[in-house]
């Protein structure tokens, strides 16, 4: 999909539903839509193809570059095919000085670095204690930071959007190639790759994402805005007022560490250099999962008068004491579950005075099994909260179902389930 693959989370909702929210809501060239949980732009990239103006946020720095660098179609691509060029001969000649040959004059078998040879690229101490063991082998990691050293030389004399075009490159390299990972769905490990072409998939990358931005300049829908901003969706500090609607998807209460499923690309693009900023970026994100919860949250206080909502916190509290789970985040659990639907609460309630009367609403949620394999209908609940917000809930659309396996009683003795995902519809009340 043209724009849309230039970097993707591998769990994107398809870009065909917010278009078809767009037209099913009227939203016009006029118009100004949201996405309050931004990711990686699905709804705002959609919107631009479709001439509608548009705004994010997402409190996640590497989902706010790139969701910044696939929105701006208005780069010269002459500058970028000649920067490319220049990034491509210099990185090469860096890594042959640096003791890593191109890989089309040699084979990965016969290139090992004599033992003990290092070169001066590598991740701080610091960097180094949150890149996921294994998750990228040595001489892959020091072709990626010899590439990046190279594209910040040759653009820091031009605007931040050169640069991080180029890094957004990088990411795609890292995702789809270089990185020892894969998803199915979650985030694993893979066998180890001795080495990686780092800069032929850069340059047949960059080369597709300058082909694809020529093309969208001729649909001429270049100059439509698409502001993206870094912020908390339980604030909204920065996202301006008459908002003529909302399409999005937020996190689901579930255990997918949002920041662990895209730390190599945002260690590798030096966005995270330590555990302070890792943290600052867990604690603005929405509580969803048990490695970013904190002693000091109180979200969950926002969601004690619904009773629909405690009976499942409860529920899979007992669950938890009568299989005998014991571990610091099995009793986090029903915790997560509260928080989440109290900061969901805070973000309506952030987003209401930003909204022009009966503003139209899609948030893409799925139902979910993971905390015990305690249910929870997260649509459903989610549309009790809006309620309470002064919110109308329009209605539940069902557009997939996803199959699970659900255990009773004993490994062996397992029987399959099928998990909505819907389209929570709401109107500004």
């Amino acid at each position: 999909m043209p724009i849309h693959d230039w970097y993707r989370f591998v769990q994107s909702y398809p870009p065909h539903l917010v278009r078809q929210y767009i037209e099913r809501f009227g939203i016009g060239r006029r118009d100004l839509l949201c996405d309050p949980f931004c990711g990686t732009g699905t709804t705002l990239v959609e919107a631009k193809k479709c001439g509608v103006r548009s705004v994010g946020c997402d409190a996640h720095p590497f989902a706010v570059l790139v969701s910044r660098v696939k929105t701006n179609w208005s780069l010269d691509v002459d500058l970028l095919s000649s920067l490319l060029r220049r990034i491509l001969a210099g990185a090469e000649e860096r890594m042959i000085r640096h003791g890593l040959p191109p890989l089309s004059f040699y084979t990965m078998m016969v290139r090992e670095t004599e033992p003990g040879q290092k070169n001066g690229y590598r991740l701080s101490d610091d960097e180094e204690k949150l890149l996921p063991t294994g998750f990228l082998s040595e001489r892959p990691m020091q072709r990626l930071l010899i590439l990046r050293g190279q594209i910040e030389e040759l653009t820091k004399h031009h605007p931040q959007e050169i640069r991080d075009f180029f890094l957004l490159a990088i990411a795609n390299v890292i995702a789809n190639g270089a990185g020892n990972f894969a998803f199915g769905p979650e985030i694993y490990r893979t066998k180890p790759k001795p080495d990686y072409d780092v800069l032929q998939h850069f340059a047949q990358h960059v080369g597709l994402m300058i082909l694809e931005m020529e093309r969208a300049k001729i649909g001429r829908n270049d100059k439509v805005t698409a502001q993206v901003f870094l912020d908390d969706a339980r604030r909204l500090d920065h996202i301006p007022s008459g908002l003529a609607g909302v399409i999005t998807s937020p996190p689901y209460p579930n255990e997918k560490d949002y920041t662990r499923t895209t730390r190599v690309e945002s260690l590798l693009l030096g966005l995270l250099k330590n555990r302070q900023q890792l943290r600052f970026v867990k604690e603005s994100l929405l509580r969803s999962n048990t490695r970013n919860v904190f002693v000091m949250d109180n979200d969950s206080d926002e969601v004690v008068e619904f009773k629909a909502i405690q009976a499942v916190c409860q529920k899979i509290e007992r669950k938890r004491v009568e299989l005998g789970k014991t571990s610091g985040f099995e009793k986090l659990y029903h915790k997560v579950v509260a928080h989440y639907f109290g900061g969901m609460r805070r973000h309506l309630r952030a987003l209401r005075p930003k909204l022009k009367p009966k503003s139209p609403l899609a948030y893409v949620l799925g139902d979910q099994l993971s905390f015990l394999m305690v249910p929870i209908a997260t649509a459903e609940l989610l549309g009790q909260v809006a309620e309470a917000e002064g919110f109308k809930v329009v209605g539940r659309e069902l557009w997939r179902e996803r199959v699970g396996t659900k255990v009773r009683h004993s490994e062996t003795n397992q029987r399959t389930v099928r998990v909505r995902e819907e389209i929570l519809m709401l109107q500004k009340a």
